[in-house]
């Protein structure tokens, strides 16, 4: 299939199709005898894989060396980085309620009515 028909079925833009086949995501192409690319079914796969790794927060570098030298998921490698980025989102998990607690509580002490007005000019900027 050409680029034009795999952005469509993918839902991706054709320069996006192109630079993940730049960056090494998606193997190299066929051409036709006009200069076409021509891409397989596989290719379709690959993509989808790809969007849901970046949507699950993978960079392109870790979701490059989730491919074998044949193009085939190691599963193992997978495994590996999801445990890593699992580590991350659970961190930022716990980022966001310490911040999540804070405001709270700087609402609370905004909202009430006795806090004289002076307390903004305590508050620290950095």
């Amino acid at each position: 299939m050409k680029i034009g028909e795999l952005a469509r079925k993918s839902g991706l833009t054709p320069s996006a199709i192109r630079f993940y086949e730049e960056q090494g995501l998606l193997a190299p192409i066929s051409r036709t005898a006009a200069g076409y690319r021509e891409y397989s079914n596989y290719a379709m796969e690959r993509l989808h894989v790809i969007q849901v790794s970046k949507r699950l927060g993978f960079s392109l570098d870790v979701i490059k060396g989730m491919f074998g030298e044949n193009g085939q998921c190691l599963k193992k490698e997978i495994l590996e980085r999801t445990e890593t980025r699992l580590l991350e989102v659970e961190e930022q998990q716990e980022a966001l309620a310490r911040q999540h607690r804070e405001l709270l509580a700087l609402r609370a002490i905004l909202r009430d009515e006795s806090v004289s007005r002076p307390f903004c000019e305590n508050l620290a900027v950095n």
